[in-house]
């Protein structure tokens, strides 16, 4: 049987669960702080500074991977009367993200560092944990600013993230040139994430070991923050490894084939003897041994904790690969996999919108308190939006109030509107 196409008048439109993100906008107080810092526009008409940041970081989150598909966002009339304003049209929007500075960049900056204390002091949080990486995004383009090859044999850009282990969101990001080493750039950007946690709360932070370096200890012991950082395995650290007694390991916490041990070493150019901690696995037969490592693979940590046992340590900062999971997220559900645009400035504020939109949908989770996942972990992106953001929805009006009235068939209707009245009921924090 054929199936006759029409059209309707009626105000319909497929994310009905776009209602969970604006209160979550409202909760941290986006559309304030970006009205108090950001000065971009010079004109009055128009969308605002803060309805631009708003509008895309919203249509990011509901899947928008490039400035193009804000034309789909922009069509959904049902979304602009819930918003009060329509999404930039593509092209209007790529002329705002041109218009950006060094300047400008800083003012956005300062806004999201507003948005993100808010945000932690929502979820009342006394501790969090910091989990510090970078990440190469390539360019489809050559002639982009900032491009560089690199030893993958493309040419990207270098982003440096910053993310809360506790909620997935990403607290803070910087664009870099291709080139940058990565560490490069890391003293100011750990000043301005740590501005970005409120005052009271203890933080620890976990590095790799690309970021293993004596100057980056003394900043961290002087901020007085606990930490704990991967370290190339050179040739001492392998020594010290090799010469610990057998009778000084001990099993790891949670990896049956590993043990754990500690000793106590100096940098060459430092004063401070400093905790590590070295975890070693034994070499399957048939394999090829070392000659430094003889019969086992060690990995070595360096941490100023001298209150918690070496396995739990050790097993803290393996569980830091969840790292990887959030920029994994960013690329292939926030359409970070590449910079499209030409200017280095439009580059870092598109990174800085789609870690925005990226953080509404791990926000939207934790304020919420939506229970979602298995053991009410947080969802990842794709299954979110398919099942509490891509809600079929039908607006009406009656009385000068609008009603969003869900499909019937909805199964997560309870879910989705605990949670809803959850995040009505926080009030906007003005930190």
């Amino acid at each position: 049987m054929s199936v006759r196409v029409g059209t309707t008048d009626r105000a319909i439109t497929a994310y009905g669960g776009a209602e969970l993100l604006r209160e979550t906008l409202r909760a941290v107080g986006v559309a304030s702080a970006v009205d108090a810092h950001v000065h971009v526009k010079e004109r009055a008409r128009g969308l605002s500074d803060a309805e631009f940041v708003t509008s895309v970081a919203e249509s990011i989150a509901l899947g928008a991977g490039c400035l193009d598909d804000l034309a789909v966002a922009r069509g959904d009339e049902a979304q602009a009367m819930l918003r009060g304003f329509a999404v930039p049209a593509p092209q209007t929007a790529g002329a705002w993200l041109r218009r950006f500075t060094l300047g400008h960049i800083g003012q956005l900056d300062k806004a999201l560092a507003r948005v993100q204390r808010n945000a932690f002091t929502a979820s009342k949080v006394t501790a969090v944990t910091l989990d510090f990486d970078s990440t190469y995004v390539f360019s489809r383009s050559v002639r982009r600013q900032g491009v560089d090859r690199t030893y993958k044999k493309g040419y990207a850009l270098h982003p440096l993230l910053c993310f809360d282990a506790g909620s997935g969101a990403a607290v803070h990001a910087r664009l870099r040139r291709g080139r940058a080493g990565a560490s490069t750039g890391m003293k100011t950007f750990l000043t301005e994430t740590l501005r970005r946690v409120p005052d009271g709360v203890a933080v620890r932070a976990r590095f790799d070991s690309g970021f293993y370096g004596g100057a980056l200890f003394a900043q961290m012991e002087a901020a007085d923050l606990t930490s704990l950082c991967g370290l190339p395995m050179i040739p001492p650290i392998l020594a010290a490894c090799a010469g610990i007694a057998d009778e000084h390991w001990e099993p790891c916490l949670d990896d049956h084939d590993g043990e754990v041990a500690e000793f106590g070493y100096r940098l060459r150019d430092g004063r401070r003897f400093r905790r590590y901690v070295v975890k070693r696995i034994a070499i399957d037969i048939g394999e090829q041994a070392t000659l430094d490592g003889g019969g086992y693979r060690y990995w070595v940590l360096v941490t100023n904790d001298h209150d918690q046992p070496a396995p739990v340590l050790e097993s803290e900062h393996r569980h830091k690969a969840v790292v990887e999971q959030g920029m994994r997220e960013l690329k292939s559900n926030f359409g970070l996999h590449a910079m499209r645009k030409h200017g280095f400035m439009a580059n870092w504020v598109w990174l800085l919108l789609v870690c925005l939109g990226h953080n509404l949908c791990c926000w939207a989770q934790h304020l919420g308190r939506l229970e979602a996942g298995r053991n009410n972990r947080t969802l990842r992106a794709k299954r979110l939006r398919y099942r509490y953001l891509v809600v079929p929805a039908m607006l009406v009006r009656s009385g000068r109030q609008l009603t969003l009235r869900l499909t019937a068939g909805y199964p997560f209707r309870s879910r989705f509107l605990a949670a809803l009245e959850r995040l009505r009921q926080l009030q906007p924090t003005t930190i």
